[in-house]
């Protein structure tokens, strides 16, 4: 039964109310001595509390999330590199994701489609959300390459969050109808590739998922495989919070000749995943703030760094992080005097980064 589906959560509930049940029913009718009747009473308690506990994380999860996206995802795993599959068949006789650029998308919502991928070149088993703008069915854009922007979540989080939590095609529809940005695809990967709240530290772990090369290679390939999507880098952007943020700003650094453009939402600068920061030459690689102050010359990348004034430690993270750059060009800080840690901060911080994505990709919607 799905983590996140309907079916559970009404499991849930259903239990809840068992418990609750036999709480009422059974308080005066359970035989035996005093401290069995205690004893049995505390169970009871203790049960219904349990059960109601486990609905509202069920609920929470579901509604302001997801955080975790299957079993797998909230359990973790071992931290071994990701089984692939082939194609034809998978594992125990299931059929497996496929991995040749054609994707079959489900519906996931009434603007949003899902698919399941093997990425080619990381073997990271992921999913994919993507949002098309309604331009990208009009006739007048037949012949146009869209923009992209790729949207990674937080740690834990799933990628789905966006088009939840965070009503990215809200905004989006929104922005457009008063022009203020241009359409652009807006795609949403896996980015907790190891589970549970293991973070993967956006990195190529050695003997580990290739979060790196998943989110780098794969996902931009699938979705130029897929659609009609910007071939130049200056027509892809990024975008994360908190986790995601980090993973942004430092793909963007690693790799110019895919995104050109990243919003950092309440994100740091240099790695904290304990799986990087254990093994130096790792950390270094993975670190955006010092690959840049020693980059010479520096790639041709921009970025808009956010953070709220109360959220200690992320705007002098993104201070620092632009204070190295010798040619800022568009780069900019954006900060909120209020707000921690929260969805809540970075859905308000939402008009100014889709508007400023907008501006450094738009020029590549152009006829392909």
């Amino acid at each position: 039964m799905s983590l996140t589906g309907t079916p559970f959560f009404v499991l849930t509930v259903i239990v809840t109310l068992g418990a609750l049940t036999a709480l009422f029913v059974l308080w005066n009718r359970i035989p035996g001595p005093r401290p069995l009747r205690m004893g049995g009473r505390l169970g009871l308690a203790l049960f219904s509390q349990f059960t109601a506990v486990i609905a509202v994380l069920v609920y929470v999860n579901n509604s302001m999330g997801p955080f975790y996206e299957s079993w797998s995802d909230l359990l973790g795993g071992s931290g071994a590199p990701p089984i692939t599959t082939s194609v034809a068949g998978g594992q125990n006789g299931q059929s497996a994701p496929r991995t040749d650029g054609k994707l079959r998308f489900t519906q996931y919502s009434a603007d949003v489609m899902k698919a399941r991928v093997i990425g080619a070149h990381s073997g990271v088993d992921g999913s994919l959300y993507v949002w098309l703008p309604p331009q990208y069915h009009d006739p007048a854009y037949a012949q146009t390459a869209f923009p992209v922007v790729e949207l990674l979540p937080g740690t834990p989080g799933t990628p789905q969050a966006w088009f939840g939590t965070m009503h990215v095609q809200q905004e989006m529809q929104k922005l457009m109808a008063t022009g203020k940005v241009k359409p652009m695809i807006m795609v949403s990967a896996k980015l907790n590739t190891l589970g549970g709240n293991t973070d993967a530290g956006c990195a190529d772990i050695p003997g580990s998922a290739r979060t790196g090369t998943w989110l780098a290679q794969d996902v931009p390939a699938l979705i130029r495989a897929n659609f009609r999507a910007a071939k130049d880098p200056s027509g892809w952007g990024i975008m994360g919070y908190s986790a995601g943020a980090y993973c942004a700003v430092n793909l963007t650094v690693q790799h110019p000749n895919t995104f050109r453009s990243a919003v950092s939402l309440s994100g740091y600068t240099t790695p904290e995943s304990p799986l990087v920061t254990r093994d130096p030459a790792l950390a270094r690689a993975n670190n955006p703030y010092l690959r840049l102050k020693l980059a010479n010359p520096q790639p041709p990348v921009s970025f808009l760094m956010a953070g709220s004034l109360q959220d200690q430690g992320t705007v002098p993270s993104a201070r620092a992080l632009l204070g190295v750059l010798r040619q800022p060009g568009a780069s900019r800080l954006l900060t909120v005097q209020s707000g921690g840690h929260t969805p809540d901060v970075w859905r308000g911080m939402l008009p100014e980064a889709l508007t400023w994505l907008s501006a450094r990709t738009a020029s590549q919607g152009v006829s392909s």
